[in-house]
C-alpha cells in the first residue's frame, strides 16, 4: 500500500515584505522615473491618470498636425515627376508624361514643351515620333504618350 506522511503543524516563517515595496514612490528615482518607465499598477490613480491622457492626446488632437501627406504641386513636377518610361529599345521608347507637367511649359508649343520635359530624362539625343493624348472616361486629359526615336 500507499506511504502516508506525517504532517506537523509548525509555524512558517512568513516573508516580511512591506507592502509599500510595490509602490511608486519606493521606485529609485522618485515620481520622473515611475511616470517613465510606467511604474504604476493597474487601477491605481496615477495609472487610471496617464491612461486618460493618452486617450485624449489620441482622440483630441486635430489632424492638421499630422497631416503629413506630400501634395502634387507643379513645382514639384518639375523634378522629373510626371514621367513613366513605358518602354525602352535601343531605336527608342515610350514616355507617359503628366499634363500638368506640359501646363507649366504654357507658351511653348505642345511639342517644344515634351520634348524639353523629356531631355532633362532622357540620356542620349532623341527626336519626338508622336504625342498622343490620354484622357479619362470623362475625357480630360490626363497626360501624353509620347515615342521617341534615339539617334
Amino acid at each position: 500500500m500507499a506511504e502516508t506522511t506525517e504532517v506537523r503543524n509548525e509555524p512558517v516563517a512568513e516573508s516580511k515584505t512591506p507592502a509599500t515595496a510595490s509602490a511608486p514612490e519606493a521606485r529609485p528615482g522618485g515620481t520622473l522615473a515611475n511616470i517613465i518607465f510606467w511604474a504604476y499598477e493597474r487601477g491605481s490613480k496615477p495609472y487610471d491618470l496617464f491612461v486618460i491622457l493618452i486617450l485624449a492626446f489620441i482622440f483630441l488632437t486635430p489632424r492638421s498636425w499630422f497631416d503629413d501627406r506630400p501634395t502634387l504641386q507643379l513645382t514639384d513636377l518639375r523634378n522629373h515627376q510626371g514621367i513613366v518610361e513605358v518602354s525602352h529599345s535601343r531605336k527608342g521608347g515610350s514616355y507617359l508624361v503628366d499634363a500638368r507637367l506640359v501646363d507649366s511649359k504654357a507658351p511653348q508649343k505642345l511639342e517644344d514643351a515634351v520634348r524639353d520635359i523629356l531631355r532633362s530624362r532622357v540620356d542620349r539625343p532623341f527626336t519626338v515620333k508622336s504625342i498622343e493624348a490620354s484622357r479619362d472616361r470623362n475625357q480630360i486629359l490626363l497626360g501624353y504618350t509620347v515615342v521617341v526615336e534615339f539617334q
